[in-house]
C-alpha cells in the first residue's frame, strides 16, 4: 500500500512540476465536444469559455424517424446559439443520434429518403456537416449500415459538406456484443471525414465499480482502431464525468459534486497508479456506502501523456459530459497544439 501510495505521489508531483499536458502534441490536434452531454446546467458557459480550445460542436438536434425522415428534438436549430458558434469559429456538425432501431437504414429506398433528408437539412442550415450516433443495432445491419454511410458521405462531399461518426469501441473486429461487431470499422472509417470511438463506460451502470476509462483498454481500443484507418481521422471520446456506485443502483455524477464531497468530508481522491482516475468511497456513518469515479485534469493529464506518446498521430478527442466538470481538464487541453485544419 505504501509502495502504491508512493508511486502515485511521485507522479502528481511529477505533473505539478511539468504543468498541464506534459505532453505536446505536433500536428493537428482537434477538440469536439457534444451537446448538451450533462444535466448540469453549466453545459453551454462551459463549452463557451473555453472555446478557443475547442474545434467543433456537436448539439444533439436530431432523431431520424424509421421512415428516413428527421425529427429535431427540444431545442434544436437555436439561432442565438448557432450566430455565437460561428463568431468563435466552430465547426458546427449537429449530431443525428437513434437508439431506436435501424429501419431507416435496412432497405435501399429507406436509405435514399433518410440520405436525401439529411443532405437537404445540412444545405438549408448552412452546417458544416453532420455526426451520425446511431447506436445498438442488431448483427444483420452491419452491411446496410456500412452502405448507408458511405452513400452519405458520397452525397455530402459532393456537395462540401463533412462527415463524422461515433462507434462503440471495441478491440477487435467481432466484439463482445453484437452492435460493436455490427460496426465495420474499415469501411465505416474509410468513409467518414472524422471517426469518434467512444473509449468510456468501460465500467457504467450495469457493471460493478470501476475505472470509467482504464488507460490499458483505451490503448488496446486505438491499437485496433490503428489496423484500419489513419489515427489522424480519429477522435478519442474523453469522459469528463462520473458514476457513483450505491447499493446496487448507479448513477451519473460531476466532478463539482464530488469535489464538495472531498471539502465537506475532508477526503482525498485515491487513484491507481495504472491510470489514475480518481475515485473515492464514502464510507460515513449515517450515509450510504458509495463508490465514486470521475475525470479529473490529473487523470485526463496522465491518460492524454500516455496515449500521445504512444499514437502522436492520434487526430484529437471528443468530449462527453461537459458542464461540472474540472476546468483544470481544459488547462490540459491547452497544452497541447490548438491546431485542426478540419474546416480548411
Amino acid at each position: 500500500m505504501f509502495a502504491a501510495r508512493l508511486t502515485i505521489l511521485c507522479l502528481v508531483l511529477a505533473m505539478l512540476v511539468t504543468g498541464p499536458s506534459a505532453h505536446s502534441q505536433d500536428g493537428d490536434f482537434c477538440v469536439s465536444v457534444w451537446y448538451p452531454s450533462s444535466e448540469d446546467p453549466t453545459g453551454y458557459d462551459s463549452l463557451m469559455q473555453n472555446a478557443d480550445i475547442i474545434h467543433e460542436v456537436n448539439p444533439f438536434w436530431y432523431n431520424p424517424s424509421l421512415d428516413g425522415t428527421l425529427l429535431p428534438r427540444l431545442g434544436a436549430e437555436d439561432e442565438e446559439k448557432l450566430t455565437e458558434w460561428r463568431e468563435a469559429g466552430l465547426v458546427i456538425m449537429p449530431t443525428i443520434v437513434s437508439f431506436e432501431g435501424s429501419g431507416m437504414i435496412e432497405t435501399p429506398e429507406l436509405r435514399r429518403t433518410h440520405i436525401d433528408e439529411i443532405v437537404a437539412l445540412v444545405e438549408r442550415m448552412d452546417y458544416d456537416g453532420i455526426d451520425i450516433d446511431y447506436e445498438g443495432f442488431a448483427l444483420d445491419t452491419r452491411d446496410a449500415y456500412s452502405t448507408f454511410i458511405e452513400d452519405l458521405a458520397g452525397e455530402l462531399h459532393d456537395h462540401d459538406k463533412l462527415l463524422s461518426m461515433a462507434v462503440h469501441a471495441k478491440t477487435a473486429d467481432v466484439a463482445e456484443w453484437d452492435a460493436a461487431t455490427a460496426q465495420d470499422w474499415e469501411r465505416l472509417a474509410a468513409a467518414v471525414d472524422v471517426f469518434r470511438i467512444m473509449t468510456y463506460d468501460y465500467h457504467n451502470r450495469a457493471s460493478d465499480a470501476g475505472p470509467i476509462a482504464p488507460l490499458d483498454w483505451v490503448l488496446d481500443v486505438i491499437e485496433y482502431a490503428s489496423t484500419v484507418t489513419d489515427l489522424n481521422k480519429v477522435r478519442l471520446g474523453l469522459h469528463f464525468y462520473g458514476y457513483s456506485w450505491q447499493r446496487g443502483n448507479t448513477a451519473v455524477i460531476t466532478w463539482k459534486t464530488v469535489s464538495q464531497w472531498l471539502t465537506s468530508f475532508e477526503l482525498e481522491f485515491e487513484r491507481d497508479p495504472a491510470d489514475m482516475e480518481a475515485f473515492l468511497t464514502l464510507s460515513l456513518r449515517g450515509l450510504p456506502r458509495q463508490t465514486a469515479y470521475v475525470a479529473d485534469s490529473v487523470g485526463l493529464d496522465y491518460k492524454l501523456s500516455h496515449m500521445l506518446a504512444e499514437y502522436p498521430e492520434l487526430g484529437g478527442v471528443a468530449i462527453w459530459g461537459i458542464g461540472g466538470e474540472d476546468p483544470a481538464n481544459w488547462d490540459v487541453l491547452r497544452g497541447l497544439s490548438s491546431t485542426c485544419s478540419l474546416k480548411e
